[in-house]
């Protein structure tokens, strides 16, 4: 269902008469995430919404609600834009920005138009993976100290290996039409290694895929591609949270480190508020759309 048909009459005069920029975002979370959490106080210039609270329309929200809202608004006379996250190009099958690696060249692409941006990484749980955020989070938990950005990282990394496995069959799921993993895959009882990797191929081959070995093995280069153990691990982990199942990712790293991380979002989100690391893709993003004209 498009976007023409969720928003009423009423939403678009709400809009109208407001003024200023709207911004649509995928879903309620992400609203509680980048408005409530990271851009509360951005004053009458920008107002957020969230493509879900459009009605009960096919899907709800999700990426193709935002670009619908968003031709829909600016077909009314609203100046909008959205933001989606890059697994978008997974759902449309967008292969070659997909796997795009420079940076530059992805940003500038404009798949879905002059108004809609899409995000470097897979979602917006990836921007939570900030070890220096997680690691004041899992001291507060423990009623410790123990915890450095150095220690969470080295954790985040140490479990590199199966994220990338999570991240490629996913990526091979979506490919062939099928349902990806669910994040909590490989968590409980808990599965790494060969043991996890044989485990999503046995779950691609139940769905019908044929050659699941091969099917992943294609898709984790991919996600290698992204990969670059010899950077410094800071480094190594930023470049490489592109291509990681964000959910899947926090479920994961929360199990291996019993640290319920995946249970702390919210907090997570406004940490990083707290402490000025809110992630200067999405504030830059921000700051272009309200000085727009």
């Amino acid at each position: 269902m498009s976007g023409f048909k969720r928003m009423k009459d009423a939403d678009q005069l709400v809009l109208k008469q407001r003024g200023g920029v709207v911004v649509f975002l995928e879903s309620a979370e992400d609203f509680e995430i980048i408005h409530k959490r990271w851009f509360f106080d951005e004053g009458q210039d920008i107002c957020f919404q969230a493509a879900d609270s459009y009605g009960s329309g096919s899907g709800g929200g999700g990426c193709r609600a935002v670009i619908d809202l968003v031709s829909d608004a600016r077909s009314n006379g609203i100046k909008a834009y959205g933001l989606v996250d890059r697994d978008v190009l997974l759902a449309d099958q967008n292969w070659c920005l997909w796997w795009e690696y420079e940076d530059d060249a992805f940003s500038s692409a404009r798949p879905y138009g002059a108004h809609i941006r899409v995000l470097l990484r897979w979602e917006l749980e990836n921007y939570l993976l900030d070890p220096d955020t997680m690691r004041t989070e899992a001291n507060d938990e423990e009623m410790t100290s123990a915890h450095t950005a150095a220690s969470v990282l080295a954790s985040c990394l140490g479990c590199a290996n199966e994220l990338k496995d999570k991240a490629a069959a996913s990526i091979v799921a979506r490919a062939a039409n099928l349902t990806a993993p669910a994040p909590g895959f490989g968590c409980n009882p808990a599965k790494d290694g060969a043991e996890l990797t044989a485990a999503l191929q046995e779950l691609l081959r139940k769905q019908g895929l044929d050659d699941p070995v091969d099917a992943m093995s294609n898709a984790r280069q991919g996600v290698d591609r992204f990969d670059v153990p010899s950077a410094r691990p800071e480094v190594r982990w930023e470049r490489l949270l592109r291509m990681l199942d964000g959910k899947a990712s926090l479920k994961y790293i929360s199990h291996r480190t019993r640290i319920r991380f995946d249970e702390r979002r919210a907090a997570l989100a406004r940490r990083m508020f707290e402490c000025g690391r809110i992630p200067g893709e999405i504030r830059g993003y921000i700051e272009e759309f309200r000085t727009a004209v």
